[in-house]
């Protein structure tokens, strides 16, 4: 046979490999990443590992909604897999790029709000206790080994409240993120509400964080947040202190 019908049967292949490839089922892929990360289970897949959708998220068995994916070539110049991701629920709307290999990953740009009842199962409070919306800003995050190890951007609570251990408005809240030399570096301040809160994080790359601050009623007359508070270690100005450490696991 001469070189040129090889040369047309060589051409033939690879069009053909590279249309499979283009084509490469999206339920392939998903099988492959729900055996390495149990905890994670994708649902009503569409489309390919180039773009495409799956009807619902679910983490932990925690449903988190609708998403969909789209393959940014951009990261193969810095020799890396990246995503644009979209997810959506009726209460939630997060957006994001995340690309890494291996062991490190990044999350740029993520920005959106959810509803403070997807984070329930993670909360030390029984189900339906609690309600609030997060609204997040973050220009980058940084995993190693499932860790944060770098951060930047703010992260806001708006309209907490508690119906356990009794109905009560605590109001809005703040942290502020931002990486150093030590770690990472956040503060954590309310912005309107009854309640006071001042307090700093600090977690390092090794995986130990701490958190210390304040927390203080503005108002005398508020009986049920008064006796919420009573339960902490106070002070002689009506300050109650806390301050606790533990360590990140890792991934």
């Amino acid at each position: 046979m001469s070189w040129r019908i090889w040369r047309w049967w060589l051409a033939g292949i690879s069009l053909y490999l590279l249309f499979l490839v283009a084509i490469f089922p999206a339920d392939y892929a998903v099988g492959w990443l729900q055996a390495r990360i149990p905890e994670l289970r994708l649902t009503g897949t569409r489309g390919s590992v180039w773009a495409g959708s799956t009807q619902e998220l679910d983490w932990q068995g925690q449903s988190l909604g609708v998403l969909h994916w789209r393959f940014d070539w951009l990261g193969l110049f810095s020799g890396r897999l990246a995503y644009q991701l979209d997810l959506r629920a009726p209460d939630a709307e997060l957006q994001a790029r995340v690309a890494g290999s291996g062991r490190k990953w990044v999350l740029d740009n993520a920005t959106g709000h959810l509803a403070l009842r997807h984070l329930q199962p993670w909360l030390p409070l029984p189900a339906g206790s609690v309600d609030g919306r997060l609204d997040i800003m973050m220009q980058q995050l940084v995993f190693v080994d499932a860790r944060p190890t770098a951060a930047s951007g703010v992260i806001t609570l708006t309209g907490l409240s508690l119906t356990w251990p009794q109905t009560l408005t605590l109001g809005d809240y703040q942290l502020k993120l931002q990486t150093q030399a030590d770690g990472i570096h956040g503060s954590l301040l309310d912005t309107s509400g009854p309640l006071m809160l001042q307090g700093s994080l600090l977690l390092v790359p090794d995986g130990r964080y701490q958190v210390n601050g304040v927390l203080a009623s503005r108002d005398a007359a508020n009986t049920a947040l008064n006796d919420l508070l009573s339960y902490l270690p106070g002070s002689t100005d009506g300050k109650h202190s806390f301050n606790f450490s533990g360590n990140w696991p890792q991934g």
